[in-house]
């Protein structure tokens, strides 16, 4: 016996209209994600949570409680991954210089000449210092320079060491046929990076594109100055 949905050309499972001579299209049951990747992505949601509510209300303002509304998720789930909000600020920290490392490992340096090589490093380590992640992890560095002065180093070097390691050792490698010490090496990426961090600040201040161009075309500008003055 043919029934009522049958009749008008309609599927008897979802109620949508058929086209005639069509067949319904059967619905495939949407995989199960794991426990891992649920806690995943609840730890990545609580971490992107953390740098937006720090970018827009300071490192002082946040709370666990904020972040976890931020986030949408309970206080307890923020404390299953971190114990506390150093914890939790390390974890950033951590996470957005790892995201400027990865990023920077997928460039093709390879090849590419030195004036190349500079403008590549560059542009996209601008892009990193010009984002609210970076943006953020520098009030937290601030804000726990200030609120634990005595161990700060310490602090600093447990969450970061092993990531400026990584990407001190990327820079070497592209840069290899500049004859430079390492300490000379490490003071111009200091410096690249000092550069970035103030004009990122000033472009959120001034907002004026040009300003910021005009900046990263002299520092590329100096640094192939710098650098070609090795290979005379």
């Amino acid at each position: 016996m043919t029934n009522h949905s049958q009749k008008i050309g309609m599927s008897p499972l979802t109620g949508a209209v058929l086209k005639p001579g069509s067949k319904a299209k059967s619905i495939k049951p949407t995989a199960r994600r794991t426990q891992a990747e649920r806690l995943a992505e609840t730890r990545a949601r609580i971490l992107t949570a953390t740098v937006t509510y720090i970018d827009e209300h300071g490192f002082h303002q946040t709370s666990l409680q904020r972040v976890a509304k931020a986030a949408g998720v309970t206080v307890g789930a923020v404390q299953h991954h971190f114990d506390s909000k150093t914890e939790l600020l390390a974890a950033v920290v951590e996470d957005g210089f790892q995201n400027l490392a990865f990023n920077l490992e997928r460039v093709e340096f390879e090849g590419a000449s030195l004036e190349d090589r500079i403008a590549l490093f560059v542009d996209h380590s601008w892009k990193h210092c010009n984002s609210p992640q970076y943006q953020s992890n520098l009030h937290i560095l601030l804000g726990m320079r200030n609120e634990s002065s005595n161990n700060f180093e310490e602090w600093l070097n447990e969450t970061l060491g092993h990531v400026v390691s990584s990407g001190f050792a990327l820079w070497l490698r592209v840069f290899k046929d500049i004859k430079l010490s390492e300490a000379e090496h490490f003071d111009i990426l200091l410096y690249i990076f000092s550069s970035l961090s103030g004009s990122a600040l000033l472009s959120r201040i001034s907002q004026v594109p040009e300003r910021v161009e005009s900046d990263l075309r002299q520092l590329k500008k100096l640094l192939l100055l710098r650098f070609q003055h090795t290979l005379e």
